[in-house]
Parts: C-alpha cells; structure tokens; sequence
C-alpha cells in the first residue's frame, strides 16, 4: 500500500472522530489541517530514513478504538483505554491533583489550553504527532497546583485490548504550578492481536521552580505492534524534567523529544534505554532547544541488541545566541550482541551563543571479552557472566527509575 492509500485511511479515521461535535472540535480541525501541510514523513527525512515507513504503510487500520468492559487491577491509576481515557475506571486520585478529560478541562482552562495548543502546533514539525492531536478521541489534562508535592508516583496506564485494525490515540496534557513536584508513571498493559498502532503524545508546561520526573515503560507491545511516541515539554525558569524511557521495541517504536527550555536556570535531563531481540526496532530522535541563559541539558540513551534487530538515535542540541552559559552534554551508547543487529547513532551540536560548555559522543560495541572471560574463569557459566555484563552495562539508565519494575536480563 502506498502512503497516499494509507493517507486515505486516516482521512477515514479523523471523519469518524469528528462526526460528533464537542469543544475540542476546532483544535482538532486546526491541527488535521496542520498534517495536511506537513504530509506523511518519508525515508529522505533524516529523523525517518531508518524507520521502515513501506511496512507500516502497507498496514490496514480501518477501525475506531472500541472500549471493552473489562475491569482495571490496578488500585491506584489513571487509565486510557484503547487510547481513550476513561475517568470512571481511574482511581486513587490525590485530592490536591486536578485530573480530568480534556473536553472537561475546556470548559475551565480554555484559554489556557487552546492558547498552549496553539503555540505547539505551530511548532510541530512531526506528522505524527500532529495526527494525535487530530485524531485523539479524549485525552487526559493534569493539573499540579502551585507547591504542591506529591510523594507518591502517579501511574499512566495505557491499557490496549481487542485492538485488531486500531489506530489509537492516548493524548495527556500536563501543567506543573510553579514550585510543584511530582513524578509520573507511565505503563503499557496489552492484551490484543499484534495489528494496531499507539501513536502517542504527552505534553508538559514546568512552571517557575517546578519540578517532574516522567517516566515510560513501553516494553509490553507485540512484535508486530508499531508505537509512536511524542514527548514535547517547555520549561520555564528554574523548574527542573527528567525523563527516562525503557523499551523492547516493535515492528518500529519510535519515541520523539522536543524540549524547549524557554527560562533561565531551566534544567532537562533525558534518559532511555531500549534491548531488542528477533526483528524488533526502537528508533529515538530528539531535540533540545536552548532558549535562555544558563540551562542545562543531558542526554543518556542506551541500547542492547541482538539477532536482526535495528536502533537508530538522531540527538540535537540546539543553543540560540541569548543561550549564553549553556551546559550541554549528549550520549548514545550501544551494546551489541552479535553481527547481525544494527545500531544507527547521530548525536549533533547547532550553536549560536558564544559561551558554551557542550559535548556529544556515541559508541557502538560488543561485549568486552576480557571482562567476559574474567567472569567464566572464577566459574561463572557464560549465559549467567553475559547477563551481568549486559546488567552492568544498563544499570545507570534503570537506576534512575526505581519505581519501575524493568526486567533487563539479555532477550
């Protein structure tokens, strides 16, 4: 199929999603029309020259998400399902947090919303993430009031079920008050046929002093699931993001950054780690974009690869000329685990300032077989001495989310 048939399958799925009037209407309309002038991304662009674009457009998604009856486990969450949130089944909610669907969030926050949503569609230059804003059915809007602080984690769970044919849409805004902290969990569980698509978005405002951690596992999808994943976050000064990611890949899961540090002191820290096994692929492009003086920006993101699997990373650090004083630093790291899996690493620097402190670098590898050979002669079996090496290797990215439970033995 080529992508003017898959373009047509969306235009099909936006018309079913806007046969009903609501609120969001207009903003939805504005960001379709948006699409419409970015088109469908293509292999010449570099952030997807290594994404297997043909595959994904030969795939047929002609349904709209259906929600089943099922009940959530989980005792304390916030749940979208089938890309849908669904306040009724989210629960153990902190009285202090204000957590509503986006239609709801409307009627209150309006101006706020639609004067972000309007910004960040005009500086939206991914498609796909632009068609979650289209194409989303409801979303979910977070609401951390001024110095507020929350010791418990949040949890996100994405719940995929009887999904065949889908194109889902998971959208959740969050506004962090000035002085605020908190740290969210966000989860996949998946329970459906290996054919649809979770094309996902989060978006962040980090008032003065705020501080967030968000963090992903999206390790759960089916091999042949494809998942986009838009994170856009603007910090303003002195407020603080860290963000770590961990995956075992799809057909293609591709997760897309762009941070804007917009106050001065603003600080990002982004983190991922994806172990990819069979013919499965995790591909992360990222930007930073460096606003105002004295901002500080890191960037750790690490792969471990085996059989036929392919990672690529395309990083930019990007620093205006009134960034003076910037502090930058960007790394990829990758392990592989024998000939045949591929790594793809582009970690870059644009600077216009004149006062920089910034470093990029990336490493492609195989495990050390001195280290390896260490371990084999006190008695320690290969299988066993490959996964602590490998554990070793993965360990500065998971420590950073103790909250969740990441199995990282060697897939």
């Amino acid at each position: 199929m080529s992508a003017t048939l898959f373009h047509s399958q969306l235009q099909h799925l936006y018309d079913q999603a806007q046969t009903q009037e609501t609120l969001i209407s207009k903003a939805k309309a504005r960001a379709w029309d948006h699409f419409l002038e970015i088109g469908l991304p293509d292999t010449r662009q570099e952030s997807y020259q290594y994404i297997p674009l043909n595959t994904l457009f030969s795939k047929t998604y002609k349904n709209q998400p259906s929600v089943p009856s099922k009940p959530i486990s989980q005792e304390s969450c916030l749940v979208f399902i089938n890309g849908i949130y669904q306040p009724d089944l989210s629960r153990g909610i902190p009285k202090k947090l204000v957590c509503v669907s986006l239609s709801e969030a409307l009627k209150t926050y309006g101006s706020f919303l639609n004067n972000h949503w309007a910004r960040s569609l005009q500086e939206e230059t991914d498609a796909f993430a632009t068609l979650n804003s289209a194409m989303h059915i409801e979303g979910l809007f977070i609401y951390l009031p001024p110095k507020t602080v929350l010791e418990k984690p949040i949890h996100i769970l994405n719940f995929v079920n009887h999904a065949e044919d889908s194109f889902l849409t998971p959208r959740t805004h969050i506004f962090a008050g000035a002085h605020s902290q908190a740290t969210f969990l966000s989860t996949l569980s998946i329970e459906s046929s290996s054919n649809y698509c979770l094309n996902q978005a989060t978006e962040l405002i980090l008032d003065e002093g705020a501080h967030i951690r968000f963090l992903q596992d999206s390790s759960k999808h089916s091999p042949e699931s494809w998942h986009f994943d838009a994170l856009r976050a603007y910090l303003k000064r002195d407020s603080q993001l860290k963000t770590v990611h961990f995956t075992r890949g799809s057909a293609a899961t591709r997760h897309d950054y762009r941070i804007s540090l917009a106050g001065e002191n603003a600080e990002a820290s982004l983190n991922g780690l994806w172990m990819l096994s069979g013919k499965k692929q995790a591909h992360t492009h990222v930007l930073v974009d460096h606003q105002a003086p004295h901002c500080r920006s890191m960037q750790l993101f690490k792969g471990v690869l085996r059989d036929f699997s392919r990672s690529s990373f395309e990083g930019k650090i990007f620093v205006k000329q009134a960034a003076q004083k910037t502090d930058a630093f960007q790394l990829n790291n990758n392990l592989l685990l024998n000939e045949r899996a591929i790594a793809y690493s582009k970690p870059n620097l644009e600077i216009f300032a004149d006062d920089v402190k910034a470093s990029h670098g990336a490493t492609v590898g195989q495990l050390d077989q001195d280290q390896l050979f260490y371990l084999k002669a006190r008695g320690i079996p290969q299988d066993i001495a490959k996964n602590i090496l490998v554990s070793s290797f993965c360990k500065e990215v998971i420590d950073q989310m103790p909250e969740l439970e990441c199995d990282i033995h060697v897939p």
